[in-house]
Order: structure tokens, then C-alpha cells, then sequence
């Protein structure tokens, strides 16, 4: 009777150590296996800062007392500058007109007055002209920066005006992408205290007491900006940004891996930590850390858990992506490949296609889809940035 007893007992401790070894432990080893790709280290390139103020009239309205604008350049090109080895100073309308004088005088000191007597053709300004000027200009080891409303002057017969506005734009940049495949672009929109004249072609309003909006865009190897980025951010400008976009070409992500060697828990899954380096991607944190960017070559078992930014600006890597992969030991291999927009919403929700009732488009700016989308299409082959390869083997 009691045999018959132990042996059913025995049989049942045995089906309990084994069901609690396979959950607690004992899963399948799982070994990765990577190429590890550097992050590039400090730059010792000389580096050549031009910046550009527009001085056309629509811009007079933003040098009054109390201006944001010339608080936040002045801060900026500050801080800048003293990342590169040479800064020149430059107003553009109709023509490049170079300043000799100190950075203070160039912008924190202007009046609507001594703005207007830096000189040029003020009263019909072409973006096109001046961003052809700009690229022209900018060497391979060139960083260019350029303030302006961006206001597209609208002429009376506007037909198509937009659209021959988007493809020069796009061509500008292709011409300067041919020149130098690393070329980066950076658009930053922020907002100043404005009073005075709004001018839009032949529209033009008297504004007191109100904000417009004005944007500053960075262009340069996108190596120099991500490094600019690394020790001046432009989400510390004084007085805070708006919005912000950027283009970048594509290239192989500095990567590693924290650890090689995995074991499945009791889900039959592993977290794998990925960290990479997207500075040269010239991304936003928020969009480094948007998961819905990162697309893997295994959707069905591998899940991007996490992306996080690492906080400490001396580490090699920017962010740590977590990966949740499921049944690993029935896969080869993965690739996560990081993407960027095309085109962001802000850019549609800032655009004014009319150039008429400013009063009810404060915060719009017209033509603005026009100058990005231009850039946009010229980099339309690159938001695919780059991706992260490793193979998975059973140990």
C-alpha cells in the first residue's frame, strides 16, 4: 500500500522540479554575433562659421526693442562660434553684403534704422537667389548659418509660383549634395516679438504688440552639425524653440552591443540592448526615441521595446534601443533600420499659401511648405538614415 503511494508522489515531484527548472531557468543560450561600428571621434577640422541675417524690409519689424530674435541669435552665434576656427558676418537681400564690425553690433544692437542702412535691394527678396548664394559659397568645411521670416513674396500672377519655388529649392540642394554627399541641413523655427510692417509681395500690414514667427537654418557636413549639436543644442537657444526638422544622407550607424551571450526566460524571449550613435542623423530626441521608426527585418519576433537617450554627452553612443526578440533561437539574423519623416506635420500646420490676412496667421508663414519641401525632395533617397545588422546562433 505504501509503495503504491510513493511512487505517484515521486512521479509528481519530478514533474514539479521540471516544470520549475524550464520557467525559472535552463532556457535555450542564445550567442550574438556583430561587427561593431565605431563612433567617429572628435573633430580637428578647421571650420569656417558664416552667418547670414536677411536685411530685407519684411525684416525690420523684428529689430525692435525687446526682440527675442536678436537675443536668441546673438546667444547662438556666440556659443558657435567658439567651436570654429574662423566667423565671418554677412547681411543678405539682393546681394551678400559682408559686416566687419563685432557679433554684438552685427545683431543685439540693430534698430529698424541701422538694419535698413546695412544696404541691398530690401523691397523684393528671393529666397531662391539668396539660398543659391548661401550653397554656393559653402565649402566643404563650411557651416552656414541663415536667419530669416522666410517669407516667400508672392507675385500678382501666382500660378505655379509655389511649385517652381519648390524646384529650385530642390535643385539648389541636389547641386550641393553632388559637391559634398555629407551636406546637412538643419530648420529651426522660433518665434520673436514683432512691431511694425508685414510685408508679402504688394500685401502689407501694420502689426503691433504681437509674435511672428522667423527660422534659422544650419547647412553643413552633417559631421560638424552633429557635433555643434553634441556641445550647443539648438533646444537650449534662449528663449526655446518652436520646431525643429533636419536632413541628413545616409551612412552606417556607430553601434554595439552590451552583452553577447542570452538565455530565454520562461516566455522563451530575450531583451537584447542595442546602443547606437544618431547624432549624424541629425534627429531630434523625440524622433530617436519615437519606436514607431525603427523597423525590423523580423516585425513577427522582434519587438523595439525602448529607445532612451544616454544623458552623459561624453559617451560615443547617443541612445540605448531595447529589443524584445521572441524565440530567438529559430532566428538567423536581424536588422533594425531607423527612419526619419519626409516631411514633419509642423511644417503643413506653419504654412500660409495665401499671403493675405496675417492678423488671423500669426504663427503661419507663407511659402514655407515650398523652401522645405524643396529640401525634402532633394533628400528624398536618405530618410531611410541607416540600419543595425547582428546574426543569432545557439549556444
Amino acid at each position: 500500500m505504501k509503495k503504491k503511494l510513493i511512487i505517484p508522489i515521486v512521479i509528481s515531484v519530478v514533474i514539479t522540479i521540471a516544470v520549475i527548472s524550464t520557467c525559472v531557468g535552463g532556457g535555450s543560450k542564445i550567442r550574438l554575433i556583430w561587427k561593431q561600428i565605431p563612433s567617429p571621434g572628435e573633430i580637428k577640422d578647421s571650420v569656417e562659421l558664416k552667418v547670414y541675417v536677411e536685411n530685407s524690409g519684411s525684416m525690420d519689424a523684428y529689430m525692435c526693442a525687446g526682440s527675442n530674435l536678436k537675443d536668441a541669435v546673438f546667444d547662438y552665434i556666440s556659443d558657435l562660434k567658439r567651436l570654429t576656427t574662423s566667423c565671418s558676418l554677412y547681411y543678405i537681400n539682393s546681394k551678400v553684403i559682408p559686416y566687419n564690425g563685432e557679433l554684438n553690433s552685427y545683431i543685439k544692437d540693430l534698430t529698424p534704422q541701422s538694419f535698413a542702412k546695412a544696404g541691398g535691394d530690401r523691397s523684393n527678396t528671393d529666397l531662391r537667389d539668396i539660398f543659391e548664394k548661401i550653397i554656393r559659397a559653402n565649402g566643404k568645411q563650411t557651416v552656414s548659418v541663415f536667419v530669416s521670416d522666410c517669407i516667400l513674396d508672392i507675385p500678382e500672377n501666382a500660378i505655379d509660383f509655389f511649385g517652381n519655388c519648390q524646384v529650385s529649392i530642390k535643385n539648389t540642394f541636389n547641386e550641393a549634395l553632388s559637391a559634398n554627399p555629407g551636406l546637412g541641413v538643419e530648420i529651426i523655427k522660433l518665434e520673436s516679438k514683432f512691431e511694425g510692417y508685414w510685408y508679402c509681395g504688394h500685401n502689407r500690414e501694420l502689426l503691433k504688440d504681437v509674435k511672428r514667427p522667423y527660422y534659422i537654418w544650419i547647412i553643413g557636413d552633417q559631421r560638424y552639425l552633429a557635433e555643434f549639436n553634441k556641445k550647443v543644442p539648438v533646444e537650449n537657444i534662449i528663449g526655446g524653440i518652436k520646431e525643429y526638422s533636419a536632413y541628413a544622407a545616409s551612412q552606417k550607424i556607430p553601434f554595439d552591443i552590451t552583452k553577447s551571450t542570452y538565455v530565454t526566460n520562461h516566455s522563451g524571449k530575450i531583451n537584447v540592448e542595442v546602443l547606437i550613435n544618431l547624432r549624424g542623423s541629425l534627429q531630434s530626441d523625440a524622433l530617436c526615441k519615437n519606436t514607431a521608426l525603427y523597423k525590423s527585418a523580423n516585425p513577427a519576433q522582434v519587438t523595439v521595446a525602448s529607445v532612451n537617450e544616454i544623458t552623459d554627452a561624453s559617451n560615443r553612443y547617443s541612445h540605448v534601443v531595447t529589443l524584445e526578440i521572441e524565440n530567438p533561437e529559430t532566428l538567423r539574423s536581424e536588422t533594425l533600420t531607423f527612419s526619419y519623416p519626409h516631411l514633419a506635420t509642423w511644417v503643413s500646420n506653419s504654412d500660409d499659401a495665401t499671403g493675405a490676412n496675417v492678423k488671423d496667421n500669426l504663427d503661419r508663414t507663407t511659402g514655407l511648405m515650398a523652401l522645405i519641401k524643396g529640401v525634402a525632395e532633394a533628400y528624398k533617397n536618405s530618410t531611410t538614415y541607416g540600419s543595425v545588422s547582428f546574426e543569432l546562433k545557439n549556444k
